[in-house]
């Protein structure tokens, strides 16, 4: 399932293999956040100020630790496919937020998730990518979500599967919905609703959506649900060879 863990800017951080779940040009990462106070001090040397700042807003230390480890090893992970100083790196975000690599708009796509004590990256230099983990522990309710996350064939169908298929469906829903947006790179709010998730169906799968103008190519899309790390879910988004960014709003 992966290979044996290393440390990259403090972070535990370990490859996880794809083993046919999706293509092998696709590399995705596990991190490990490190949450000991003493970490803070390590990873603001692997941040430009203006990160510094940024993960500083935070209040909780765990958010502050949980953003400073991500984007450090972000930063690592992209130098070595771009051949860069890792701070000599700049981000910029598309229109609906999605940060995107200057200079590597076109040949280098990635993506980013994290929640708790962990983070996932996705990264590819062939197609695009979208990323999204959920706890499966965390409390919430769900059922009041449904109307905003989820179709009304979908709606039906978690409503009747009984309280506890029904929560572990809508994860497994809304952490679909995040990934393939986040590869298409338009926010949640643009499309919760346009796409159809097949809830129930364990192996690889095609996204279906109506089609228009922004939507046309969503049928190209395909995702898989991660469960390698306990009491996580993930689901990892990916399009055809030739797709990187392709389909990111401008």
């Amino acid at each position: 399932m992966s290979d044996e863990p290393s440390v990259i800017c403090t972070a535990t951080t370990t490859l996880l293999h794809s083993n046919g779940r999706w293509p092998s040009d696709v590399v995705l990462w596990h991190v490990q956040v490190p949450l000991t106070p003493s970490a803070w001090n390590l990873l603001q040397t692997w941040l430009t100020v203006n990160e510094q700042r940024q993960a500083l807003r935070y209040q909780l230390d765990a958010d502050r630790l949980r953003f400073a480890a991500t984007r450090a090893v972000l930063r690592t992970l992209l130098a070595r496919h771009t051949g860069a100083v890792p701070l000599s790196l700049r981000f910029s975000l598309g229109a609906f937020g999605r940060p995107e690599l200057d200079g590597y708009r076109d040949t280098l796509s990635f993506n980013v998730t994290h929640t708790g004590q962990h983070a996932l990256i996705a990264l590819s230099e062939r197609r695009c990518v979208g990323i999204d983990i959920e706890h499966i522990e965390r409390v919430i309710a769900w059922r009041a979500l449904l109307r905003t996350v989820c179709t009304a064939p979908e709606q039906r169908m978690l409503l009747g599967s009984g309280p506890m298929h029904g929560f572990k469906g809508f994860l497994r829903c809304w952490t679909a919905k995040e990934a393939v947006l986040k590869a298409l790179g338009v926010g949640v709010r643009y499309g919760l609703q346009k796409v159809s998730i097949d809830l129930y169906a364990y192996d690889r799968q095609h996204i279906k959506a109506p089609l228009s103008d922004k939507w046309n190519n969503i049928p190209e899309l395909q995702l898989y649900w991660i469960d390698d790390l306990v009491s996580y879910l993930g689901c990892i988004a990916f399009g055809p060879a030739g797709s990187v960014n392709a389909y990111t709003s401008s």
